[in-house]
């Protein structure tokens, strides 16, 4: 995989607003037609996802821009955000942005947009396409790495562990529970059973965690990583019903707000987070240099932090696990 530039300062500066350099030189020129940005996203009911449009429309507003949302009901909807991405192309917005679904089954939708010369961005999912300009997201198998890593310091180096995934085929799963094989691989006292997958549907997530704690009749796994944010907040809850947490450790990804009291309870022992308001930001305004013609970074890593009880209440994790408090 090839590594993501990145900028601390940038990032760190763009929780709540833009840094002042790049936004002047993205401000544009007197008189000029306002740009019509496509934004097309994952999911329609997803706080992640919400705070990524959040972003999305702080850079829309600051760079001067019109910025038309569309989601898909969830991430399964594969065809439907490809419909909805070819609508952007026929209604001949400026540029498209889209956080795809499907990698492979998306790139029919850039060579449209390519052919009709509008830049595209991605966001999270890389795109199987070279017509795609710049891609802004996280590595997701270093996170994976991430997962894995702090699950073998809570559970002492030694133990079984479950995993709980969204889909077998999903790259950005798969690059997630890669990583989290890779970590675990370096403790010759951790063994990791077969991934369990519950897609978005958070009852069956719920019931794939109950499963994975019964093991049969012999003993629950030491620990279980939740490898998205659906299978986490099933995870959570399920671990919240039987209250198992003296045996089990669990690790989750990018937890509902909802959930976040199960952080606090000590239901859960940490979760990776990412940085979506920054997507949403990098993505428009990548989109706006284009657009300008200025070349963007092909690559940009938005990161992602390792926060648990003891760091839960420092002040940049809060803004990660609340994006939309000001």
């Amino acid at each position: 995989m090839s590594k993501m530039t990145s900028s601390a300062a940038l990032l760190s500066c763009l929780l709540l607003v833009s840094c002042g350099s790049s936004a002047a030189d993205a401000q544009p020129r007197k008189n000029e037609e306002k740009r019509q940005i496509a934004l097309v996203l994952k999911s329609r009911d997803s706080d992640f996802w919400q705070a990524v449009r959040n972003g999305a429309e702080a850079a829309a507003k600051e760079f001067n821009v019109e910025l038309v949302t569309e989601a898909s009901v969830d991430e399964e909807q594969v065809n439907e955000q490809i419909h909805l991405a070819e609508e952007a192309v026929h209604y001949k917005r400026d540029a498209l942005v889209v956080a795809a679904n499907d990698g492979k089954a998306a790139a029919a939708a850039v060579e449209l947009a390519a052919a009709a010369r509008m830049p595209v961005v991605a966001l999270d999912t890389e795109i199987e396409s070279p017509r795609v300009s710049a891609f802004i997201g996280i590595d997701h198998y270093d996170a994976g790495v991430k997962a894995g890593q702090k699950l073998a310091e809570l559970l002492g180096g030694k133990g079984s562990v479950a995993l709980l995934g969204f889909r077998q085929e999903d790259r950005n799963a798969s690059e997630r529970e890669r990583g989290v094989r890779s970590a675990l691989g370096a403790y010759p006292d951790i063994s990791v059973s077969e991934t369990a997958y519950c897609a978005s549907d958070r009852k069956l997530c719920e019931e794939q965690t109950g499963k994975l704690l019964e093991q049969g009749q012999g003993e629950p796994p030491a620990g279980v990583i939740a490898l998205h944010a659906v299978s986490s907040s099933g995870m959570a809850r399920e671990l919240a019903r039987q209250r198992p947490r003296e045996r089990v450790k669990a690790v989750a990804f990018d937890i509902e707000q909802e959930d976040i009291e199960y952080l606090q309870e000590g239901v859960i022992q940490a979760t990776i987070t990412q940085n979506p308001f920054s997507m949403g930001y990098l993505g428009v305004k990548a989109a706006v240099d284009l657009l300008r013609g200025v070349k963007p970074a092909a690559r940009y890593g938005t990161g992602t932090t390792v926060i648990d009880q003891r760091n839960m209440f420092w002040s940049d994790n809060q803004k990660l696990l609340f994006p939309f408090v000001k």
